[in-house]
């Protein structure tokens, strides 16, 4: 008789192979790496790097405030008009940076403080409209003003410019051209003063229109209307 056959199904043959591993799907692998990312420790933002002319300020001077600054009779030679000043000084305010070696923001009232810290360091000058000093009032009515000089003859003009300067020096920062061509046009800085309180002035019927323009401190406009 012959032999019966062994019949074999799929079935079996899978039962007899051993069981595969089971992979993770794709999905699983990269939500875990995302989770790592999200999960690793964010790296330390890095500090501005400082230019050789900041570096070389900042090693003689720990505090900006005592940066030395060219004087002319006893007083710094304002080279930037009102205007620009400031501009300057609501740049500083709208940026929100720290005030060199603290770590507060830039504000209307420690502006002021920074200037009666200078003034106090410095030495007293005559502002001829306000001769206070600087003070948070000072400095809030010299930023509304308009125009080239508006404000020039205010305390806040002129310490808001010694302020600007120290910390132009301290962050090594350099001259601008107009700022060149003043110091070439008007030795000695502007005089401060703000053309509207100069009092009135008398036209002729027919007469041009009068119009004021910035005089130096070394010039004979000075001389005659403020060292006669």
């Amino acid at each position: 008789m012959p032999k019966a056959k062994v019949l074999t199904t799929k079935d079996d043959n899978a039962r007899v192979s051993p069981y595969s591993k089971s992979k993770p799907s794709k999905s699983t692998t990269s939500s875990k790496s995302n989770a790592d990312k999200e999960n690793a420790d964010a790296k330390p933002s890095s500090k501005p790097k400082l230019s050789k002319a900041a570096a070389d300020i900042q090693s003689q001077y720990s505090d900006f405030r005592d940066i030395p600054l060219e004087e002319f009779d006893d007083e710094v030679p304002c080279y930037d008009d009102a205007s620009v000043v400031r501009r300057k000084l609501n740049k500083l305010l709208t940026d929100k940076q720290n005030i060199p070696g603290t770590n507060k923001k830039w504000t209307q009232a420690g502006m002021s403080k920074e200037m009666e810290v200078l003034e106090s360091r410095m030495g007293a000058v005559e502002c001829h409209r306000n001769s206070t000093g600087p003070s948070p009032r000072s400095l809030g009515t010299f930023l509304k003003k308009k125009g080239k000089m508006g404000g020039g003859d205010s305390p806040a003009y002129y310490w808001g410019y010694v302020l600007l300067e120290k910390l132009r020096i301290w962050e090594g920062g350099k001259k601008s051209k107009a700022r060149e061509e003043a110091e070439i046009e008007f030795s000695g800085g502007l005089v401060r003063e703000d053309p509207k309180n100069l009092g009135p002035v008398i036209v002729f019927k027919g007469g041009p229109t009068p119009y004021w323009e910035p005089h130096g401190r070394d010039s004979l406009y000075y001389r005659l209307h403020y060292l006669s």
